[in-house]
């Protein structure tokens, strides 16, 4: 979108994505990774040893984010 000069939309999907982005920087970003799959039915959260299924608030909170990002997924023209 930047090279064809669609500034607008390429900052509001960067916009969009930033804090999804921002689960990929985590130490627990495979479990996060697989919470997103699952909440687009993609696979199970299910992870294996030694990693832990995300419970409790951090895992609300990242489903706070995940779920916020495929509400407000933007519809960008010729994307």
């Amino acid at each position: 979108m930047v090279k064809e000069g669609r500034y607008e939309e390429a900052l509001l999907l960067y916009r969009w994505f930033v804090p999804l982005l921002e689960l990929d920087i985590h130490p627990k970003l495979v479990q996060y990774i697989k919470l997103a799959e699952a909440q687009t039915g993609i696979c199970s959260e299910y992870v294996r040893a030694p990693r832990l299924a995300l419970v409790g608030e951090e895992r609300e909170q990242v489903l706070k984010v995940i779920c916020t990002a495929l509400a407000s997924r933007p519809v960008i023209g010729g994307a």
